[in-house]
């Protein structure tokens, strides 16, 4: 009889170990699945994040680049700007979506002063007021004019050079004209004049340019 008990014994702490022992294995194969699962979703979130980031930038630039495009069909068709006959009848081809302002036409046989800006031009008598496009048409020789800018030429926060727009000579000045005015002028001759053009802002220089290459002088 206790022979029998003890054999029933051995068979029960066998089957309890093996049960154990299956246990812990179920419970250790568990945790690895879920370790898995969880580098899983961690490495598939940041996969997601970086998608949906690469998305969103492509629909940025995308937006962008329409903006950009749009606001350059918008320009057109241009509109040709005429100066008066007795100042030698300056004319250009200037987006449609800018304003002009005169602020002195030349009849009281003062320097002819033109501002152009997108939408709206801001105050003339503002000295902080920066335009898209001055055109000056000045009585004073082509010499006379270029010697206001000698100092600062020399000092080398202006360089110069002979240039030609539309088959009209021209000499140019870029750099910083004052304190906080970084841009570009173009200096003209006409009759005993002298045409000048001006942007005071290098974001305006891809327009300012396109202009130059329209502008004729009927003398």
């Amino acid at each position: 009889m206790m022979k029998r008990n003890e054999k029933e014994r051995g068979s029960v702490n066998g089957w309890m170990v093996g049960t154990i022992g299956c246990l812990i294995l179920f419970l250790i194969a568990g945790s690895l699945a879920i370790w898995a699962y969880m580098q899983y979703s961690h490495e598939k979130s940041n996969v997601d994040s970086k998608v949906a980031i690469e998305v969103a930038k492509g629909k940025s630039e995308q937006a962008e680049s329409d903006q950009k495009k749009f606001s350059e069909e918008a320009k057109n068709p241009r509109i040709e700007f005429v100066g008066p006959s007795e100042y030698g009848r300056v004319s250009f081809m200037y987006p449609k979506t800018w304003s002009v302002y005169i602020e002195n036409d030349g009849s009281n046989r003062g320097d002819y002063k033109a501002y152009l800006n997108p939408v709206a031009v801001p105050s003339a008598s503002n000295k902080a007021s920066r335009f898209a496009l001055r055109l000056e048409i000045i009585n004073k020789n082509l010499d006379t004019v270029l010697n206001d800018y000698q100092s600062r030429l020399k000092k080398g926060e202006l360089t110069s050079s002979s240039t030609e727009f539309n088959g009209i000579s021209a000499t140019r000045i870029d750099g910083t004209f004052e304190k906080e005015l970084r841009g570009s002028v173009v200096l003209m001759k006409v009759r005993d004049k002298t045409i000048r053009f001006s942007t005071d802002a290098d974001t305006f220089k891809p327009d300012f340019q396109t202009i130059l290459g329209t502008v004729k002088i009927a003398e």
